[in-house]
């Protein structure tokens, strides 16, 4: 009996031992720390990627002042900046290797009118959308007889690689869809009469296309979408603050106030919280 109750006693600490050690991670195993905001304030700075070439009225080179850049996303990344008690810092990239570059560590945030595919939701977090897009065809001042996404059919139409605009022509049968790595090239190769339409989002028509007095924006817009900031996976603490920024402007009408500013509030917006 007493070898018995030895026995028991032994394989009643051994259980005891074993779910303590179940409930401390060893050190390979411990969750890594979200220092992401602490990083960005500890820098002083958020920096936010973006591309510049053909960048109206996302951001662009004042051109009253070399060297310093406007735009509606240059006030929005600002106000998002002031809201964290920092400055923001601009690191240009082309638009293709935004994402890449994101990743790689290049910057904390990508924000140039980035849409919320579903293969980047894969690779990157997304914030809350900022601006509700949709999709305007542009055509040369003398064409005829486009004004729909089937009137493309048959046609050559340039748009901007890795865009929600790409991904409607690909979709769409018997459209020959010609991308460019920048915005102004699409809208040169129509000027040039080596495409017959551009397809690309509202803001980008209404700089580009509406503007070029060759050119003209047609029909009503389609295939609304959101742009979002990107920043990386493990940068959640640095999204969660972001996101509490773009509530702050929301609700304060500063949002509102860049867009109208820039031309670009419209009823779209209201999905978003702006009146």
């Amino acid at each position: 009996m007493k070898q018995i109750k030895t026995y028991l006693l032994i394989l009643l600490i051994l259980t005891l031992c074993i779910g303590c050690q179940k409930g401390v991670e060893s050190p390979g195993t411990e969750k890594k720390q979200d220092t992401s905001l602490e990083r960005v304030k500890k820098a002083g700075a958020l920096l936010w990627g973006a591309d510049v070439v053909g960048g109206i009225p996302y951001v662009y080179e004042d051109p009253k002042n070399k060297g310093s850049y406007i735009g509606f996303e240059m006030d929005i990344a600002n106000a998002i900046a002031h809201q964290l008690g920092i400055e923001v810092r601009l690191v240009i990239k082309a638009w293709d290797t935004l994402i890449p570059e994101l990743q790689k560590g290049s910057f904390d945030i990508a924000m140039n009118g980035i849409e919320d595919t579903e293969d980047r939701k894969k690779i990157v977090l997304f914030s809350d959308p900022y601006y509700i897009y949709s999709q305007k065809i542009t055509v040369r001042k003398e064409t005829k007889g486009i004004s729909l996404l089937a009137d493309l059919k048959g046609k050559k139409v340039a748009t901007l690689s890795g865009t929600a605009a790409e991904d409607i022509l690909r979709q769409t049968a018997g459209i020959h869809v010609v991308t460019n790595p920048e915005i102004i090239y699409s809208y040169k190769d129509l000027e040039d009469g080596k495409v017959d339409a551009v397809l690309l989002d509202t803001p980008i028509a209404a700089a580009y296309g509406a503007t070029n007095p060759k050119l003209k924006n047609v029909g009503e817009s389609f295939g609304e979408g959101q742009y979002v900031i990107a920043l990386r996976k493990e940068d959640k603490a640095l999204m969660d603050a972001v996101n509490q920024a773009l509530t702050v402007l929301k609700n304060n009408g500063d949002l509102k106030a860049i867009y109208t500013k820039w031309g670009i509030m419209d009823p779209h917006q209201k999905k978003i919280g702006l009146k």
